[in-house]
């Protein structure tokens, strides 16, 4: 009997809290927090899927657009049928505008114009990933902080120069306006508009609940990995050969250290491009050669910063790998 007992203790607690999320799925009908999700050719799956996903679990009515209600096919060529268009878009307290191939999207003046009309009446506008860069044409980063997908940092900072691009952030908050970095970012922002809008112990359960290890102060940074250290204007310096076609085969690494391995192909052999890149390297200010190796030093940060390139023969003296490494010790 007490082992019964105990049993149905432990079911009982589990169920309980195991309430509060689960229940929130049945004030979809009459939710009290809108969300609305601008959906376009190109976006990124996970960049409007994952935040769903939080906004759906905290009980938020949620509503996908696209201008004219139409299907549309994501980057990863998957087909989305939105809710409706944006002239039978309903109110909504929150906007989200997703990333991906925003070429045509950021150009698109219906768009452009529904998202100034909505920021307007929305208490949060949130981007994702290089839905930054729609957000930024629309003109309403102007004058804010914000930020994007690791790779298109740079770019967004040239093209917008009205907008204070920083990137040492998972996201940045202006207060009504948020902005965060690439794909599961999304993700991380989205509990942290919950967490301003139902307080960070409800943002913490449904982390919990979907099982995502989520960071209130922030979490992971791309930008902060080592390959930061890379100079940013290699592919500038290097004479690269204009046959040369290379492929990323793997990339990873931390704060301290990286390395990357490329697939290339060329009609100059490993030495010879070893040689070109080395060239470059060299001319880079701040960086020293260490004796006759492919190797560099650099001063960064409070760093000795350590960057090393090596190639392994491949099938033809014409083709091979190129590998790219990246130390740091604290200086």
């Amino acid at each position: 009997m007490r082992r019964f007992s105990f049993r149905l203790f432990v079911l009982l607690f589990a169920a309980f809290f195991a309430l509060p999320v689960l229940a929130e799925h049945e004030a979809h009908t009459q939710p009290q927090v809108r969300v609305g999700i601008v959906l376009f050719d190109g976006v990124e799956i996970i960049d409007f899927a994952g935040p769903y996903e939080v906004f759906g679990t905290a009980g938020f009515g949620v509503v996908t657009l696209s201008p004219d209600g139409k299907p549309v096919k994501t980057a990863m060529g998957l087909t989305v049928t939105p809710d409706a268009s944006f002239a039978d878009a309903p109110p909504f307290d929150v906007l989200l505008v997703p990333g991906g191939d925003t070429g045509d999207a950021q150009k698109d003046p219906r768009i452009l114009d529904f998202i100034r009309q909505r920021t307007e009446s929305s208490h949060y506008v949130l981007s994702v990933c290089t839905g930054a860069f729609i957000m930024a044409n629309s003109g309403i980063l102007d004058g804010l902080k914000a930020t994007t997908f690791n790779p298109s940092i740079a770019s967004l900072a040239k093209r917008f120069p009205k907008v204070d691009v920083i990137k040492d952030v998972r996201w940045a908050d202006n207060g009504k306006v948020i902005t965060s970095a690439g794909l599961s970012s999304g993700i991380d922002a989205a509990l942290h508009v919950v967490a301003r809008v139902r307080g960070t112990d409800q943002a913490r359960t449904i982390a919990m609940h979907l099982e995502y290890d989520w960071k209130s102060e922030g979490g992971f940074v791309r930008t902060r990995m080592a390959d930061r250290y890379i100079p940013a204007n290699l592919q500038e310096v290097v004479q690269w050969p204009k046959d040369m076609k290379i492929d990323q085969i793997s990339a990873f690494g931390d704060e301290t250290q990286w390395q990357a391995r490329y697939h290339v192909s060329s009609t100059i052999d490993a030495k010879a491009l070893l040689d070109r890149v080395g060239k470059g390297v060299s001319g880079v200010a701040g960086w020293t050669r260490d004796g006759n190796a492919y190797r560099w030093t650099s001063q960064q940060e409070g760093h000795r910063v350590t960057m090393q390139l090596q190639t392994t023969p491949g099938t033809s003296a014409k083709e091979y790998e190129l590998e790219v490494t990246i130390h740091t010790v604290a200086s």
